[in-house]
């Protein structure tokens, strides 16, 4: 039997430990070959490096059972964390793109860096891509929504590097200083891009959102599977780390037991569970068929669906 939380502690600090490695490689290499744009890249591998411990720190807090006080366990944390994060690597990009602007207005000598720069710059890809490789297979193999978004952001790493090994290449050939501070300051503008989109999915999950809306689609389809059931309405989804938590109305014949009832939810439940993956609960609540609804605040009804699907809000 897998123990994921073993996996998911080990992942993390074989991770911690690569990309410590590579930032102060790049940093220390940027440094005494004089390339900004080497230095940038090994201050977003730095952020690398907290995004690592923080999910290494993070996987012992989730693993935490309920209790009376966090009833649906602390999957959340999750999202606090990279909510934090966003915010450290957004000023770290402010940084670089204003240290970038100055050495490309305000330094009138530039000289070459050194060869250096591009020996370090092919280790880093070559590093970045084991790390990513390794990130992602372990998040799979554990169905891990933490590791396998650092995979990707690990892989967006190697394109970064990439470039900087591109932009180094031109900057020899045609010797122009100039183009080094300026990957720099793109790098810089890319981190920042990257910290607003931790920063939105962080928090549409802790707003109670989803951004795969054709959950609730499948739900009615589900619903619609069980001949007894009727109307799905009322459906509310919100997730628990990369699990959904799913509360829906459903109506059925008003002349049933409660035993009957009960039967019926229960197939609800099972078919959306045999659509959906990843459900941490669904709560299914039976009404009188042809029951007369109130205005409701909360909810998705397939009307509703329809609406958004033709540009409604």
């Amino acid at each position: 039997m897998i123990d994921r939380q073993k996996i998911l502690r080990r992942t993390s600090l074989i991770s911690v430990i690569g990309n410590v490695v590579l930032s102060l490689l790049k940093v220390v290499v940027g440094v005494l070959s004089g390339s900004m744009a080497v230095l940038s890249d090994g201050l977003d591998s730095a952020t690398d490096v907290v995004t690592s411990t923080i999910i290494l720190f993070t996987s012992t807090i989730i693993s935490r059972p309920p209790n009376s006080r966090y009833v649906y366990g602390r999957e959340k944390a999750e999202n606090i964390a990279s909510t934090i994060l966003s915010f450290a690597i957004f000023f770290m990009g402010c940084q670089i793109v204003i240290s970038s602007a100055d050495r490309i207005f305000y330094q009138a000598s530039r000289e070459l860096p050194s060869m250096q720069a591009i020996w370090v710059t092919v280790v880093s890809i070559a590093g970045k891509l084991l790390l990513s490789w390794y990130q992602f297979h372990q998040g799979k193999r554990v169905e891990s929504s933490m590791l396998k978004a650092n995979a990707i952001n690990m892989r967006n790493d190697v394109i970064i590097s990439a470039g900087v090994l591109a932009g180094l290449a031109c900057t020899f050939l045609l010797n122009i200083p100039v183009l080094d501070p300026v990957i720099a300051a793109l790098i810089g503008v890319y981190i920042i891009w990257s910290a607003t989109g931790i920063f939105r999915d962080a928090n549409l999950v802790l707003m109670d959102g989803i951004s795969d809306t054709s959950v609730y689609n499948r739900i009615i389809e589900a619903v619609e599977r069980v001949p007894e059931a009727f109307n799905p309405h009322r459906i509310r989804l919100s997730q628990i780390g990369n699990m959904y938590n799913i509360v829906l109305d459903i109506e059925a014949d008003g002349g049933l037991s409660l035993t009957e009832a009960h039967r019926i939810a229960q197939d609800v439940e099972n078919s959306i569970k045999g659509r959906i993956e990843n459900v941490y609960d669904i709560v299914v609540h039976v009404e009188p068929k042809g029951a007369v609804h109130c205005e409701e605040k909360y909810g998705i009804s397939r009307d509703l669906l329809a609406e958004d699907s033709n540009g409604g809000t």
